[in-house]
């Protein structure tokens, strides 16, 4: 059975469709590596972040704990201050 010319248009016509539908589909499929790529560039470089503010928070840490060690010292010599001035018996030893 002979086709029509506009059956034929109309068959080249899909054709054409389908082959753009593929040609779109080899092109996202041929981004794909670039961006996983760049997407695992990322993961890198924020790994790298979580690693840096780590010891960032480490050094932190660290050095809340000499600051409280700092007070603790400090208020314990305030206290053997307070109580050496309260022992003082004249103003000889409130000099000295």
């Amino acid at each position: 059975m002979e086709q029509t010319v506009e059956q034929k248009l109309k068959a080249l016509y899909d054709l054409q469709l389908v082959h753009t539908k593929i040609d779109k589909i080899r092109q996202v499929r041929g981004e794909l590596p670039v961006e996983v790529a760049d997407l695992e560039d990322d993961v890198a470089g924020l790994e790298t972040r979580i690693q840096k503010l780590k010891a960032e928070l480490d050094d932190i840490e660290d050095d809340i704990v000499t600051r409280k060690n700092l007070i603790k010292d400090s208020q314990a010599n305030t206290k053997k201050y307070e109580t050496q001035l309260n022992e003082v018996k004249n103003n000889r030893e409130y000099d000295a």
